[in-house]
């Protein structure tokens, strides 16, 4: 009992494990070396925010261990609160010294695994800083999607699904700003229950890390909004490769033919323009009616 107590007041996060906690037996997700705490978290807005996520991809499904996340938060977070909506409990992870990506922010890096009778279709983590006196800021939401087999796509029908695909071992990225102004990218990935808005089903080679995809696509299973569709291609890293060279093209739901299709090359003075949301190369413009 005076463990468990410890648990729950302490943000040592090595000091309880997850079978300390009664809920975890029965919670959805599962993130080792965090803190678990029963529940929803607070709802606040005052304390610091969610400034980039980085996953490699959207999708997951039911057993899967060990699915590598990192955040970068915003200056004075001490921690983030990561919670899988309708799960039992969250967990409270410590953020670490900034690093590369971020060399003035505190960032952090884990692993999520997922309970084998994790539901399939389409999930919400919710994500939100925290600073050193426990305020929490705006939450972030982070959809995933459950699939059986972790090779079928998450959706194969979609109204409108653009694609990059590139023919070297590098880290490019796909940026597509909607007519919104909103940009899916690999640090806005998807939004969860939003009409018209699109995902990004992969960040592929992210960080030099090589998957062997070199293809990123941003889909919409509902209609898209209508409006002008700027694509761009930024070249986050070469990732010792000379170059690369890239194709983008665009389809619409039971269309044969492309809307659109356009190529190009990735040198190493692409790298850089800048890691923005709007960085990259143009390479399409699309306007839907």
């Amino acid at each position: 009992m005076r463990r468990a107590l410890w648990c729950l007041a302490a943000l040592v996060l090595l000091a309880c494990d997850v079978a300390a906690n009664p809920a975890s037996s029965l919670a959805l997700l599962r993130i080792d070396a965090a803190q678990p705490v029963p529940g929803v978290p607070d709802g606040q807005a005052a304390g610091p925010s969610v400034d980039g996520i980085g996953l490699l991809a959207t999708r997951i499904w039911p057993g899967q261990v060990g699915k590598p996340i990192s955040l970068v938060l915003s200056e004075g977070a001490t921690a983030a609160v990561l919670h899988l909506v309708g799960d039992s409990l969250h967990y409270i992870v410590p953020a670490g010294a900034p690093d590369v990506t971020a060399p003035t922010l505190p960032t952090l890096s884990t692993r999520l695994s997922f309970a084998p009778w994790l539901d399939r279709g389409p999930h919400t983590l919710l994500i939100s800083a925290v600073d050193a006196s426990g305020r929490s800021g705006p939450g972030v939401f982070q959809r995933l999607d459950a699939v059986a087999d972790p090779l079928a796509p998450p959706e194969p029908e979609s109204f409108l699904h653009i694609t990059l695909r590139w023919d070297r071992a590098a880290d490019l990225d796909l940026h597509v700003q909607e007519p919104s102004g909103r940009v899916v990218w690999s640090r806005h990935k998807a939004s969860t229950a939003s009409p018209g808005l699109g995902i990004l089903d992969l960040d592929s080679n992210a960080g030099c890390v090589l998957d062997g995809q070199q293809r990123e696509q941003v889909r919409y299973p509902q209609p898209p909004a209508a409006g002008r569709y700027r694509i761009r291609v930024s070249t986050y890293s070469l990732c010792r490769q000379a170059t690369a060279y890239w194709s983008v093209e665009a389809y619409r739901f039971g269309q044969a033919a492309p809307l659109a299709i356009a190529r190009g090359q990735s040198l190493p003075s692409d790298t850089r323009t800048g890691q923005g949301a709007e960085s990259g190369i143009l390479a399409l413009e699309l306007d839907l009616p």
